[in-house]
């Protein structure tokens, strides 16, 4: 019998060798394809809110600058709503800090124009529900309680502040209160 009656010479592969080389490079190739592009377009937004028409960091100004929460958000202690900053107060630092970072000219070109930014709102509360921040600072809490740890996020991940939560919150914390007076007046 010669070399050749076993279909290959010799020093050569049997084709199912080659066959099954082939299918498991291609399985590696696109395994690598697939991690690579969720590492690309699915990691960096996992664990991050929507984003904003001016991309605007709380971990920069909040956590890594230590900016008070109510230096941008004043009505806080006074308000039911903690209010959404003027542009003009970004501008306070950015006008000195970072200007011509491409963000930071877009909000000047607000500004200018005096152009109103449509922020996407995170946090909701339901409209039959009448919530003040003031009580709350008053008594101490910090915004971290209810809003997460805004001081490590980038973008702002919501928050779901339904009834439960802030029940399960007054009871851990011993507050006794009408809630039709309190939460549900009218």
């Amino acid at each position: 019998m010669s070399a050749k009656t076993d279909n290959h010479d010799a020093g050569e592969s049997p084709p199912r060798i080659h066959v099954g080389m082939s299918l498991l490079l291609s399985a590696f190739l696109i395994a690598l394809l697939a991690v690579m592009s969720w590492l690309y377009y699915v990691y960096p937004h996992v664990g991050i809110g929507p984003e904003q028409p001016i991309p605007f960091s709380h971990r920069v100004h909040a956590g890594d600058k230590e900016i008070s929460c109510r230096f941008c958000h004043p009505f806080v202690e006074r308000s039911s709503r903690a209010g959404i900053p003027a542009m003009t107060k970004c501008l306070f630092c950015h006008s000195r800090i970072i200007v011509n970072h491409p963000e930071i000219v877009k909000l000047r070109n607000y500004v200018e124009n005096n152009k109103p930014v449509i922020w996407r709102r995170i946090f909701w509360i339901a409209d039959h529900v009448k919530f003040n921040h003031q009580p709350h600072v008053s008594a101490g809490f910090d915004c971290a309680e209810c809003h997460g740890d805004v001081k490590s996020m980038d973008r702002l991940m919501p928050v779901d502040v339904k009834m439960g939560f802030c029940v399960t919150c007054h009871r851990e914390n011993d507050v006794n209160l009408d809630c039709w007076l309190a939460c549900h007046k009218s």
